[in-house]
């Protein structure tokens, strides 16, 4: 999940290690993976929990800590919603097998005393002796249509039951794979989906186009106006580009204010017909300060574009997107540009 650079590396983990020496936390490996991704901006969920915490001067327990990480980091928690929600049904499949089998069992014995029955009635039993087997039997009809309606109940329930669990693990799935604050794909996601999407577009001969978009000064607008309306901004961002992809197409917060698009049988001057509108519909959005009313001007967007070629490593593949964002931060921002074709370097 880590890609910074080497200089953007050290300036984060000097920052971490300043928080923690601030405020008396032990540098541990937990406590400093915590610190570093609140300094990398890259989770807002997370820098609101920390900031939280700050505002109300609230110490940094190692209890603390440990709910931090395991609410927002840790990278077992699909794993571990998997192997609860596994063996949740486990137990749920095992009682019910074990209903069914005692059910199997009284249908059996039920089967037993009709055969014995209609075995009596071929005889030449007296009247009196008729009467009380006709009525043993019916007594015995109605506990097993008793057992049968709890039988059907049971099931219900199950059912039941395993629809929650599959709606548990699904959520827990959703949560692993998406970011909290734009509710897009997360960077995670996104290179899961860029492999699969890449492989494809190799074996189908069909293009496959990045698009990599930032908002532009957004430190600048951050720091002067706070954390909330620049979370709202992300949020208006997100859902432009949510509300313009379509089909297969995957939008991901890629990390801090930047966010990717990937667009599979997509040719690069498509992508940039698209990165166009989107860059338009941002940049038409007037912002107000809901509280004061305050004219917080336009927000504008920069996107690099490349279109994916047979045999080419992803890490390139992404890198040349990358390119075409500075190369449009450069040209002066709130505009688009597509990379230039070059040979394609093999491998992933």
């Amino acid at each position: 999940m880590y890609h910074d650079d080497l200089h953007h590396a050290a300036e984060l983990a000097h920052a971490a290690v300043t928080s923690m020496t601030r405020f008396a936390i032990p540098p541990t490996p937990i406590n400093f993976t915590i610190w570093y991704e609140y300094h990398a901006g890259r989770d807002p969920a997370l820098s609101r929990a920390i900031d939280g915490l700050l505002a109300a001067k609230a110490a940094f327990t190692p209890e603390t800590t440990l709910q931090l990480y395991e609410e927002f980091l840790n990278p077992a928690r699909l794993l571990r919603a998997s192997r609860e929600t596994s063996e949740k049904l486990q137990e749920t499949m095992d009682n019910l097998r074990s209903f069914v089998g005692a059910a199997e069992e009284t249908a059996r014995a039920y089967g037993d005393k009709l055969e014995h029955f209609s075995g009596r009635l071929d005889s030449s039993e007296p009247a009196p002796a008729l009467g009380a087997l006709v009525s043993g039997m019916l007594q015995e009809t109605r506990s097993m249509e008793e057992r049968n309606r709890s039988l059907e109940e049971r099931l219900a329930e199950t059912t039941a039951e395993v629809k929650l669990l599959r709606e548990h693990f699904e959520q827990a799935r959703r949560e692993a794979l998406s970011d909290s604050l734009t509710g897009l794909a997360n960077r995670k996601n996104f290179e899961q989906t860029l492999t699969l999407l890449a492989k494809a577009a190799q074996d189908e001969d069909e293009p496959l186009s990045l698009m990599l978009v930032d908002i532009d000064h957004f430190k600048t607008f951050n720091d002067r106006y706070g954390h909330q309306t620049g979370d709202t901004v992300l949020q208006l961002v997100a859902r432009t580009l949510s509300d313009n992809v379509k089909g297969q197409d995957l939008a991901a917060r890629y990390g801090g204010e930047e966010f990717a698009l990937l667009l599979p049988r997509t040719r690069a001057d498509q992508a940039v017909k698209l990165g166009n509108n989107i860059r338009v519909l941002v940049s038409g959005r007037k912002l107000v300060l809901r509280k004061t009313s305050e004219d917080l001007g336009r927000i504008t967007i920069s996107a690099g574009i490349a279109q994916y070629r047979p045999g080419e490593a992803l890490s390139a593949f992404v890198q040349r997107a990358d390119g075409a964002l500075y190369a449009a931060k450069r040209e002066g921002r709130n505009t688009v540009v597509a990379a230039a074709e070059a040979p394609a370097e093999t491998g992933v």
